[in-house]
């Protein structure tokens, strides 16, 4: 598993106005829905090479934002643009936006 195989499957399932969670990734990477650092990893590699409005679109399990290198207002800035609810600050509104599943299909 590398960045660049994430960048595939974001950009195949989750498309602009849509968000998944770390957990869904973990569980599409590494077959387990708590592999946070290495998901972390993985989204980092792709941001750095300039792959980051696909992994702004990952959030946390509870709607968070995630403390990315180029940081939260950035991220929040693209979901908001791209009609991504928000509630309470930096989290995602999960009930308006569910996230999308990336295994299975």
């Amino acid at each position: 598993m590398n960045w660049q195989d994430l960048v595939v499957i974001l950009a195949q399932r989750v498309p602009e106005g849509q968000i998944t969670t770390y957990a869904e990734v973990s569980d599409w990477a590494f077959k387990r829905r708590n592999m946070g650092l290495p998901v972390g990893s993985l989204l980092r590699g792709a941001a750095n090479h300039g792959f980051g409005k696909l992994t702004n679109r990952v959030v946390g399990s509870d709607g968070k934002l995630a403390e990315l290198p180029e940081g939260l207002d950035q991220q929040k800035a693209q979901l908001v643009a791209e009609k991504i609810a928000f509630i309470c600050g930096d989290t995602v509104d999960l009930e308006l936006a569910v996230p999308v599943i990336l295994t299975g299909k």
